[in-house]
């Protein structure tokens, strides 16, 4: 990650809870973490993909881990998913994009163009997701693997909608890296 002594470390990036409280990465993260950063909240393959994390939370805390997504979506999008959808994984919003800087996920304005991303959107419709309202449509989607310092040691920079490894690649990803 290029720049580094320019950038400010992840641990010390604040995102909101869905209360709208101020907290730093580094005060969530005590344990390897697997961070998910959907585009934003209303995607439709983000929430598919939270979903299927969220199914798997318990693999990840038996492996001594932990997850969080943060996203540029709003909280309320975020409490809704928790609450009302049965993510399990807490969700948090960052609304400067200040760790989607930090992790180089950039915004491309060509992200539609890509039927990849289609291809996710019809899987993640046929599997009972629903489109909730758009917040960045041109918002990359990635995923982290964070040491207990909160410090990124693996990075998937997804390179169109939905572009996310499967669960079971970040299971073995984390067993290899942390365990």
């Amino acid at each position: 990650m290029g720049g580094a002594a320019t950038r400010i470390p992840l641990a010390e990036i604040g995102v909101e809870d869905v209360s709208g409280r101020q907290v730093a990465i580094g005060d969530l993260v005590e344990r390897p973490t697997v961070l998910v950063m959907p585009r934003y909240y209303g995607c439709a393959p983000c929430r598919d993909y939270l979903r299927q994390v969220s199914e798997r939370l318990d693999e990840i805390e038996a492996a001594g881990g932990a997850a969080l997504g943060v996203s540029v979506g709003t909280s309320q999008q975020a409490r809704w998913l928790m609450e009302e959808r049965g993510v399990r994984v807490p969700l948090l919003v960052d609304p400067q994009r200040r760790l989607n800087a930090a992790l180089d996920l950039p915004r491309k304005w060509w992200i539609a163009l890509n039927p990849r991303g289609w291809a996710r959107y019809v899987q993640a419709l046929g599997r009972g997701g629903g489109q909730g309202r758009i917040v960045s449509p041109n918002q990359l989607p990635g995923l982290a693997l964070l040491d207990a310092r909160a410090e990124a040691v693996w990075v998937h920079r997804g390179k169109s909608l939905g572009d996310y490894p499967s669960v079971d690649q970040v299971l073995a990803t984390y067993l290899k890296i942390m365990v």
